[in-house]
């Protein structure tokens, strides 16, 4: 068995002993098979790539898959090995690197050139931030790497038809909302457009009752509690704007057997003081048959 020791920079460039290996047909064969290095003796190089009695070893500066270009709806790596591009795969580190999801290692980075491409469709989500499909009204808010543990997404479902977070109904919001882990509380940030207007450039109160219920559903389902609106008031405080971001937020205060009883707020993004509409309401949990 012979072993050779690999290293791949940021950029994708893969060499040996500072020997730059650029052959198509290598690069190729050499990322399709690469897998993660099991043997304890060489912990600094956590990925292999195995050719009949040769154990080629990899240490890359930052992930084993580095994306080099993005054609169509293909994310393109090695020489002309691919991925497709899933908006709700992609992901950013606390210094701004983009990275999407990658059959080795969990996470490929996107060199420079491909993550400005990409960027260009990225807009603030709240304190993180959310990717805006070509022509859409809905965003796909991205995972922000270190907080995986806290933050927990609930994402549009493809065969749920919900008029706020479903994909299978043409008008919905298709709104992402988070729970963090630490405390239980479920958010969401939205910018109200003209679907939603009411009158004098406002949104329409029955929308705001919508958009609170939805978050205070979330804090519920999102512990596997079935349980549909038995009871809703809705206090309005101060208008919400059209165009302008405001968070959701929802939290369970108290369980009664199979009462829930939630409550939910609507607060200026920017100005989180500035509370325009709260909610309390009574759900009833579903009794499962057995």
């Amino acid at each position: 068995m012979r072993d050779y020791y690999y290293d791949l920079d940021e950029r994708g460039t893969l060499s040996l002993d500072g020997v730059v290996q650029d052959d198509p047909w290598f690069l190729d064969f050499f990322f399709r098979r690469l897998a993660t290095n099991a043997n304890p003796e060489y912990p600094e190089y956590p990925f292999v790539c195995r050719c009949g009695d040769e154990m080629n070893y990899l240490r890359p500066s930052d992930t084993p898959i580095v994306f080099t270009g993005l054609h169509g709806e293909r994310l393109l790596f090695a020489h002309s090995l691919s991925v497709h591009f899933e908006p709700e795969r992609l992901a950013y580190s606390a210094d701004g690197v983009l990275y999407h999801s990658a059959p080795v290692g969990e996470q490929g980075r996107l060199v420079p050139h491909v993550a400005v491409e990409i960027a260009q469709r990225i807009e603030p989500w709240g304190p993180y931030y959310a990717y805006r499909p070509e022509g859409a009204q809905h965003v796909i808010p991205l995972l922000p790497l270190g907080l995986q543990e806290e933050l927990q997404y609930l994402r549009p479902k493809p065969d749920n038809g919900c008029v706020g977070c479903g994909q299978a109904n043409p008008w919905s919001l298709r709104q992402t909302f988070i729970r963090r882990r630490s405390d239980g509380l479920v958010q969401s940030w939205i910018r109200p457009d003209q679907r939603m207007q009411g009158a004098m450039g406002t949104t329409h109160g029955g929308f705001i009752s919508l958009l609170l219920d939805e978050v205070m559903g979330k804090s519920l389902s999102v512990r596997g509690i079935k349980a549909p609106t038995a009871q809703l008031l809705v206090n309005f405080r101060k208008p919400m704007v059209l165009g302008q971001e405001y968070e959701l937020r929802s939290w369970i205060e108290s369980q009664q057997g199979r009462k829930k009883f939630v409550k939910g707020e609507v607060r200026m993004a920017h100005d989180p003081d500035v509370l325009v509409a709260e909610a309390s309401a009574l759900f009833l949990e579903i009794q499962q048959p057995h």
